[in-house]
């Protein structure tokens, strides 16, 4: 079977987002643009008694930015056991032209280090694998947030700062943008009122260990809880029940369902973010 905007359109929509839910993909056709080969990068690590100052910084420029910019943001350990927050942003464009775009978060503050430089394309791509090899255990739980309010600042500082070890992480992904311009019954992904996607992640190695590391990122999560949208990104999710998978899809849940039924009345693609046929 084909789907296209013009052949078998509902299931077309439902898969651009709605996960492993309707069937399993033997080809696609992608309408690709022009990126690199090298982009510019700038990245920023802020002392933990400078984070408040910084989160804020991070939290109106990512906003403000446009959309050739993406940057993120974590909280982080450094293997001194200082503790600190870093601001990437990447400019998608010529580096000449992102200079003094990514500026403004060179110059911000006093950072214990910074740089700013023009990377491979796939260099970028593949900038995070080194945190997470294989072997190790990992568990993250997130959701999304409108902006990083104060009350948020404190809570994240205070639940942070009892980190289990120094491999673990709180994250900050940028959304919104030309995201955002895209109404939410244009695809399955209904968030799109969303600044950010918050999340922990737990990084250890000893199942021994299991407990007090996901018991962390859950205390954290819930600790950020009452400044979230109450959303959460599908590919974002762990076994954490159907209304968590009702989140992920808002008020697109409904029409997911219903082509659930007519394509997978039995729901036996049900090994993922469920949709269960209504």
């Amino acid at each position: 079977m084909r789907a296209s905007a013009s052949e078998h359109p509902d299931l077309f929509w439902a898969l651009r987002g709605g996960g492993g839910n309707f069937g399993i993909v033997t080809a696609f056709e992608y309408r690709l643009h022009p990126v690199g080969p090298a982009l510019l990068v700038g990245s920023v690590l802020h002392d933990y008694n400078h984070a408040r100052e910084a989160m804020r910084f991070y939290d109106k420029f990512s906003r403000d930015a446009p959309d050739e910019v993406s940057v993120d943001a974590a909280l982080v350990t450094l293997p001194s056991g200082e503790r600190a927050f870093s601001i990437s942003a990447c400019y998608v464009g010529s580096p000449e032209a992102g200079e003094p775009v990514i500026a403004p978060l060179m110059k911000f503050g006093s950072p214990i280090d910074s740089r700013l430089q023009a990377i491979p394309y796939l260099q970028i791509q593949s900038a995070g694998d080194s945190l997470f090899p294989r072997g190790r255990r990992y568990y993250w739980k997130a959701q999304f947030m409108r902006e990083i309010s104060d009350g948020a600042i404190e809570a994240l500082l205070d639940a942070y700062a009892k980190a289990p070890n120094r491999s673990s992480l709180l994250v900050f992904q940028q959304v919104g943008g030309a995201i955002a311009r895209v109404p939410a019954s244009h695809s399955p992904y209904a968030n799109r009122d969303a600044a950010l996607d918050c999340f922990p992640i737990a990084i250890w190695d000893d199942p021994v260990d299991d407990e007090v590391n996901i018991r962390w990122a859950r205390d954290l999560w819930n600790a950020v809880r009452p400044f979230s949208t109450g959303g959460v990104y599908a590919n974002n999710l762990g076994d954490e029940g159907d209304g968590r998978v009702r989140d992920a899809y808002g008020g697109n849940y409904a029409r997911l369902a219903a082509i659930k039924k007519q394509y997978d009345p039995t729901n036996f693609f049900r090994l993922n973010q469920n949709i269960r046929p209504e």
